[in-house]
């Protein structure tokens, strides 16, 4: 593995690595603010339940307050007595003032509650609650208005403040936040335990899929199949296999391409090496010139092979880089024809083009038909004589080649449409690759092909490539 390969693995999170970031990120958030929002409800709770015991505090100090001789006297009982003494872990202080602010009685130093200052709980008009200091620490101050009508007082009203040190309150938060954290952990404990096992056994399909890729042999182009696979990974799995399959054909095409490049250009190499070692060593010029011009001619017939198979090479999976498209056979046809005027003029041969039908479409792969076609008017320019006449013609759904040369024999018609068959003397040029080529074009098509021979008077060669529907024109 190279380097940037390695680096990009090391960098790159699994996916059981990715789905449990994805979930228990969110899912550590989401409990993080309920825990912060659960304790923050119990906190207010706790605080009200004391609250509310301070209140009992300031009136129990109300109902055993009473007036005797000019001043305010308190019997505490004794169990209100104890109540002041230890209040559930906190201290109790009191002090008694009228409206005005004059002290009457309890702890002379106890701040008073801000005339301003808001109460969190709200029991009735004459009850506030507020935050204050004394004797250097935080405490809790309740102030309840009570009314003394038999005191010798000009306003009749009375001020009972109590004062609560905060750590009976600061212990009971303390608890709360621990419980809270304490079992909110052992939540995402359990969650991230819950996740980590559903997404094991959620990728276990894929981990199973993946062996069965790691296990095929080099050789092996067979898809791979796994039932139980997620049903969003089975688009990938489609995909993985028909690129596979696409991969096997190329490399079989290619495999089969060297095979038959190994094989069928051996010998036209050996050929011409000979004749090129015969026209080194012969000496006389008539011989060595007819030597030479037999090496070109070998030449040309091993460039020609080659071509004919880089052709075929590329035509067996042409189909799957050229999408297909509407294409009018009539104007095809007749382009091809005339790029091939030259070529039927130089071996003296009457080329034509003949039309039945103003247009044809067919749906195809236009570089296939045009190469289709050019197979065919070569195979008929290389085999027919000096002064024989070839046509193209096309008619409704279908293209054919028709000429007036020697034909194919009825024995080697059944073959003629294999690679490398020649049917054709030994002296005429020519690969065997150029049915096998038009064949091939015409299966990606759907299209069939059909060989007439002998045309008329026990001469000529006829052959048609038949498609299954013509497109309506216009199309």
């Amino acid at each position: 593995m190279s380097a940037a390969a390695s680096e990009r693995s090391a960098t790159t999170a699994s996916l059981r690595g990715r789905l449990l970031a994805w979930i228990l990120g969110p899912l550590t958030a989401l409990i993080a603010l309920n825990a912060w929002v659960g304790y923050g409800h119990a906190v207010q709770a706790a605080n009200e339940a004391y609250d509310r015991s301070l209140y009992l505090a300031a009136r129990t100090l109300a109902e055993e307050l009473v007036w005797v001789d000019g001043q305010a006297q308190l019997e505490l009982m004794k169990a209100a007595g104890y109540l002041f003494e230890n209040h559930t872990g906190s201290r109790l202080f009191y002090k008694l003032s009228t409206v005005q602010g004059q002290w009457l009685a309890g702890s002379r130093d106890l701040p008073s509650l801000p005339e301003r200052q808001e109460a969190s709980v709200q029991f009735f008009a004459l009850v506030r609650f507020g935050d204050g200091h004394y004797l250097g620490q935080p405490v809790r101050l309740v102030q309840l208005t009570h009314v003394m009508p038999d005191a010798s007082l000009s306003d009749p009203l009375i001020h009972i403040t109590v004062a609560e040190t905060r750590e009976s309150r600061q212990q009971m938060i303390q608890r709360i936040l621990g419980d809270t954290l304490r079992s909110q952990g052992l939540l995402l404990l359990a969650a991230a335990l819950l996740v980590n096992w559903a997404v094991g056994r959620g990728i276990r399909p894929l981990e199973a899929f993946r062996q069965q890729w790691a296990q095929k042999r080099d050789d092996d182009f067979s898809p791979v199949h796994t039932p139980d696979l997620p049903r969003e990974l089975r688009p990938l799995m489609d995909t993985l296999n028909a690129y596979v399959d696409r991969l096997g054909r190329l490399i079989e095409i290619r495999k089969r391409f060297l095979d038959n490049a190994a094989h069928q250009l051996r010998t036209p190499l050996t050929v011409l090496k000979t004749q090129l070692s015969l026209a080194q060593r012969n000496v006389e010029p008539d011989q060595a010139g007819a030597l030479l011009l037999a090496a070109h001619q070998t030449t040309e017939g091993a460039v020609r092979l080659t071509e004919q198979m880089l052709a075929l090479a590329r035509v067996e999976h042409a189909r799957e880089i050229h999408p297909a498209q509407s294409l009018d056979l009539v104007q095809l046809v007749r382009q091809i024809t005339e790029s091939h005027a030259l070529a039927a003029h130089q071996r003296a041969c009457d080329l034509g083009f003949d039309a039945l039908v103003p247009s044809c479409k067919v749906s195809g792969v236009a570089v296939l038909l045009q190469e289709a076609v050019a197979n065919l008017i070569d195979n008929a320019l290389n085999h027919c004589p000096a002064g024989a006449h070839i046509t193209t013609r096309v008619g409704p759904g279908w293209v054919e080649v028709e000429d007036d040369g020697p034909g194919i024999a009825p024995e080697h018609q059944a073959h003629v449409w294999e690679r490398f068959y020649r049917a054709a003397p030994s002296g005429v040029v020519g690969s065997g690759l150029g049915l096998a080529i038009v064949r091939e074009i015409a299966l990606q098509h759907g299209a069939q092909w059909r060989l007439q021979s002998p045309v008329q008077e026990g001469r000529g060669l006829a052959i048609r490539l038949s498609f299954v529907s013509e497109m309506p024109t216009g199309i």
